[in-house]
């Protein structure tokens, strides 16, 4: 069996106070135990460490030589387990986060800035992509964290970082502007912008048509873009209309460019997520940002 550093401790401290006894004591331990150590190491290194002395106990050739480097050995580990307590308390380098575009757009920017004020050096590199692809890469240990608005699996360990609510967004002259209001029914009768395949925006909608007996099928898809801001360009063009976060749609309205009309039958209310990698690149990073984020 390959010794313990406790081992190595225990021959020190033996070798200092030349007393298996005195070295019981310092260490808390029995001097049986000092006894089994120092046997353990003996058997390891195939030689004998200490010679009897009526004052106690000596080294031997072979135990000086285990003397030196033992201590160098204990200085090392102390020296790295200083290094990593500090790492803890003050990390750097990066961290990786795939996000997709409502937390990646608008809420990580604000974490970020606020987090840096603490630790100015982490770094972040965060990848835009939707809330599935996210998620693959987090299993594939490529991004530390993912920044989701749909949890595609919930056997990860995850943060509510917001509250965000669907909208349908039309433009500016449409008849359901004038209205008001509008229910799924006369979202069914409208040309329909999708959001792509593995969208969290479009999993919500999904999860809302299922409540209510209906699938996407059921909606009149004329095309499928990637981001809320190209839905919001064909929604202002007239291409039809739309259902995505409410943040960029609110900012999209005060710059005229659609109007946001309320669903009345539609749940379309969600949280955003942080969720947090099983393979993390940079682990003190990683934790250092929960702590601060749970508060």
């Amino acid at each position: 069996m390959d010794p313990k550093i406790s081992y190595f401790k225990t021959f020190v401290i033996t070798a200092t106070t030349k007393s298996f006894s005195k070295a019981a004591k310092e260490l808390g331990i029995t001097q049986g135990t000092v006894s089994n150590h120092i046997s353990a190491l003996e058997r390891y290194f195939d030689a004998q460490l200490f010679i009897r002395t009526p004052e106690g106990v000596e080294l031997t050739p072979e135990g000086k030589i285990l003397y030196e480097s033992a201590k160098k050995i204990l200085e090392i580990i102390e020296s790295t387990r200083q290094r990593i307590k500090s790492l803890n308390k003050y990390p750097e380098g990066t961290v990786k986060i795939s996000a997709s575009t409502t937390p990646g757009e608008h809420i990580l920017p604000g974490i970020i800035k606020e987090y840096k004020r603490a630790y100015r050096d982490v770094d972040f590199q965060v990848e835009i992509t939707n809330s599935k692809r996210c998620f693959e890469l987090l299993e594939r240990g490529a991004v530390d964290i993912a920044a989701v608005g749909y949890l595609y699996n919930r056997d990860y360990e995850h943060l509510i970082i917001g509250k965000d609510r669907l909208v349908l967004i039309v433009p500016p002259n449409h008849r359901l502007a004038k209205v008001g209001r509008a229910t799924l029914s006369h979202i069914m009768k409208e040309d329909y912008i999708d959001r792509e395949e593995g969208s969290g925006t479009r999993e919500v909608l999904i999860r809302a048509l299922n409540e209510k007996g209906y699938s996407m099928m059921d909606l009149n898809v004329v095309m499928r873009l990637g981001s809320s801001s190209s839905i919001i360009t064909a929604v202002s063009e007239g291409s039809g209309v739309s259902i995505i976060s409410e943040i960029p749609a609110r900012r999209a309205v005060e710059a005229g460019l659609v109007k946001i009309v309320p669903v009345v039958d539609l749940d379309l209310t969600r949280y955003l997520y942080l969720v947090k990698g099983k393979k993390l690149s940079n682990p003190s990073a990683v934790r250092s940002l929960w702590r601060f984020l749970e508060g």
